[in-house]
C-alpha cells in the first residue's frame, strides 16, 4: 500500500495598505469629531459663564409684515374689536395698523434688554393699547350708538 500524503496550499497575504481617499476620510471624521467636541466645550463654557445670547429683538421684517396683516384684519373684519366698536374700511386700516406698528416698534426699539425680551414686551404691549385706543377714538368719532351686543355684554358685566 502506497502512502499518500494530503498536502495544503495555504496562502498566506499581506494585509494590504490603505488607499490614500480612505485615510484622508478618517482623518477628516477624526478633526471633524475633535472640532465639535471643541466647539460643545466651548458652548458649553460661555453658557455657563452667561456668554450666549439668544434674542428676540428685533423682529424680522416678515414677523413684523405678519403682525401688520393681522391688525388690518382686526381692524377691518369682525373680530372682538368690531364686536364692541365696529370695522373701518380696509384702506383706512392699513394706514392705522401701519401706523400703530411702526409707533409700538419705535418705542419699543428704546429699550435696552440683553436678550430682547424686555423690547418684545414692549412692543406687544405697545401695540394692543394703541389697537384699543384707535377703535375707541374712531368710535366716538363716528358718533356711533351702541348696538345690541354692546347692551348684552355691559348688562352681563354688570353686578
Amino acid at each position: 500500500m502506497a502512502e499518500t500524503a494530503d498536502t495544503t496550499n495555504t496562502t498566506v497575504s499581506t494585509p494590504q495598505p490603505q488607499s490614500e481617499s480612505s485615510k484622508r476620510s478618517r482623518s477628516d471624521e477624526t478633526s471633524c469629531l475633535k472640532r465639535r467636541r471643541s466647539e460643545v466645550e466651548d458652548l458649553t463654557k460661555e453658557a455657563k459663564s452667561g456668554g450666549i445670547v439668544y434674542s428676540v429683538w428685533p423682529p424680522s421684517q416678515k414677523s413684523r409684515e405678519r403682525i401688520l396683516n393681522s391688525l388690518i384684519k382686526k381692524l377691518s373684519t369682525d373680530s372682538f374689536l368690531s364686536y364692541k366698536y365696529g370695522t373701518i374700511k380696509p384702506e383706512e386700516a392699513s394706514a392705522v395698523a401701519k401706523s400703530i406698528e411702526e409707533e409700538a416698534y419705535n418705542i419699543a426699539s428704546r429699550f435696552v434688554s440683553r436678550d430682547g425680551i424686555k423690547n418684545l414686551e414692549a412692543y406687544t404691549n405697545e401695540i394692543s393699547e394703541r389697537v384699543i385706543e384707535s377703535a375707541e377714538v374712531r368710535f366716538k368719532a363716528n358718533g356711533t350708538k351702541s348696538t345690541k351686543k354692546d347692551d348684552d355684554l355691559e348688562e352681563k358685566t354688570q353686578p
